[in-house]
């Protein structure tokens, strides 16, 4: 190839490159140009809509704060209202073997529970709905002892409004904290079957809602197991809040 060619090749190269790297710049010089010329415009538009050259009242900013100062109060009424705290006979003393308490709790319940049941005509599984393995470590023995504590509240009150049989308790099965929950509600929730007649079942369900600690009553379903309806069978979630104020309100959620 002679020198020529070459020379006329190289210059062809440059200028390609020279027109497209100015079509870049004229591009991007005109997008800058025109945000500039829409500045104008949008404050103009701002200023109209009252957005632009204002700032809060100070009647503005007190009532704000009043606001604030009121929800405050309303949540500091309502924590201690809501919150399920866990009462001694169901949780861990200092000092104390997580795993022995375990069984000592869980043997007074059953004794309490089943053969109480069975002592007039009733029953209960003997489980409670436990798991078969016992939980080690006082994190997932406080986390059961909870669940046992629903399982207690919610069997005394069927007892005691007269149900034929609680058929199954089921706990959920335990999950590290991290994975299964965020924000600062907690839940304890266990599943139940109470069988018995319509207004027994009705009673029962009364005293779960409407008891200290509160119990959160979810899909409730009511079947009749005769053709009058005589005989009903009631399959319920009963969960027992508690909180956890060291984590932030907005991050509520299970």
């Amino acid at each position: 190839m002679d020198r020529d060619l070459r020379r006329l090749i190289l210059a062809g190269a440059a200028a390609l490159v020279l027109l497209f790297t100015g079509r870049a710049l004229i591009s991007a010089l005109w997008d800058v140009r025109e945000a500039e010329r829409q500045i104008p415009v949008l404050h103009s538009r701002l200023r109209s809509g009252g957005e632009a050259d204002s700032r809060p009242s100070r009647a503005a900013l007190t009532a704000a704060a009043d606001l604030r100062d009121e929800l405050q109060q309303r949540l500091d009424a309502v924590v201690p209202a809501l919150a399920a705290e866990l009462p001694p006979e169901f949780s861990v003393g200092p000092g104390e073997s997580p795993d022995l308490r375990y069984i000592e709790v869980v043997r007074r319940e059953q004794e309490e529970l089943v053969k109480g049941a069975a002592y007039v005509g009733r029953s209960v599984p003997p489980n409670l709905g436990l798991p078969d393995l016992n939980p080690t470590g006082l994190e997932d023995v406080l986390r059961t002892l909870r669940s046992l504590h629903v399982v207690s509240l919610v069997t005394r009150a069927a007892l005691d409004a007269g149900v034929e049989a609680v058929e199954e308790i089921r706990m959920p099965p335990p999950v590290r904290r991290g994975r299964s929950e965020s924000g600062f509600l907690r839940l304890a929730r266990v599943d139940f079957v109470l069988r018995g007649t319509p207004a027994a079942v009705r009673d029962a369900l009364a005293a779960i809602a409407g008891g200290q600690p509160y119990l959160a009553l979810d899909e409730l379903r009511l079947e009749a197991l005769d053709e009058h309806g005589e005989r009903v069978r009631a399959q319920f979630g009963a969960s027992a809040i508690s909180l956890d104020l060291d984590q932030p309100l907005a991050g509520a959620g299970n």
